[in-house]
């Protein structure tokens, strides 16, 4: 009887304390000194489109989880930076962002921030590829907007590409849509690129690869135009970015 008296008092104890008392609470997000890191909730978005990561189509091999990793991008003039570190396909809750430089971050210079996957990311999946994670670096303002300005960012552990050849523009849309995705250059009116999704699922991330080729340095523009599928509701975004070739 004593045995299922205990019995009994646990499993109520269990329905009664939310599961996050149980959980491992150094893994929640918080602060971590230089940034916040941890399991966060995932955010509910009430954009039409949500601009998830713009990244450099780079990829440094690794057999496992690297000790640390890094972040790189250059930044041509003094602004706020904001820099969001997150899955593109929220499956393990992880979140860094709030970071604190240990020195200012610099105009006309490769900024990098490194910090180190045994505090979160290790613990939560020691396989985890980390090229799963996206990296958004917002310049000026820290909100989702639909002209976005942002600093494209070298996701690395160890040695970056010496040239970007490419970028990795990845957001996701608020229901199932079309859309067609351009790149220009300044106020040029001739696209240097062009990708057309037909069908993107609602919810789900998407990415648009653009192959810089012998594109000069200078500003660019990623304009994205199309409609929701259910309700024909127009959707658009414009991101803006500096593209320099050279990392060093």
């Amino acid at each position: 009887m004593g045995r299922t008296l205990a019995r009994n008092f646990i499993t109520l104890l269990l329905l009664i304390v939310p599961l996050s008392t149980w959980a491992d609470s150094t893994l929640d997000y918080q602060n971590r000194g230089d940034r916040f890191e941890g399991i966060r909730p995932k955010p509910v978005s009430g954009y039409d489109i949500e601009l998830i990561s713009v990244l450099a189509d780079y990829q440094e091999p690794a057999t496992q989880l690297p000790d640390q990793l890094r972040v790189g991008f250059y930044l041509q003039s003094q602004t706020p930076v904001h820099l969001t570190v997150r899955e593109q396909d929220y499956r393990l809750f992880y979140w860094l962002d709030k970071i604190k430089p240990t020195k200012q971050w610099q105009a006309n210079s490769i900024n990098e921030f490194t910090w180190p996957t045994s505090a979160v990311l290790r613990q939560l999946d020691q396989k985890l590829n980390p090229y799963e994670l996206g990296v958004l670096i917002r310049l000026g303002r820290e909100t989702p907007a639909k002209n976005e300005e942002i600093a494209p960012a070298i996701l690395y552990h160890a040695h970056p590409p010496e040239k970007i050849n490419g970028y990795l523009f990845t957001m996701k849309t608020n229901g199932d849509a079309r859309l067609s995705c351009k790149i220009f250059r300044g106020r040029e009116p001739t696209e240097l690129m062009t990708q057309t999704f037909r069908r993107i699922p609602g919810g789900r991330p998407f990415t648009v690869r653009w192959e810089t080729g012998a594109a000069q340095e200078g500003q660019y523009d990623l304009v994205c135009d199309g409609y929701f599928l259910d309700t024909n509701q127009h959707l658009g975004q414009t991101v803006r970015f500096f593209h320099r070739p050279t990392v060093r």
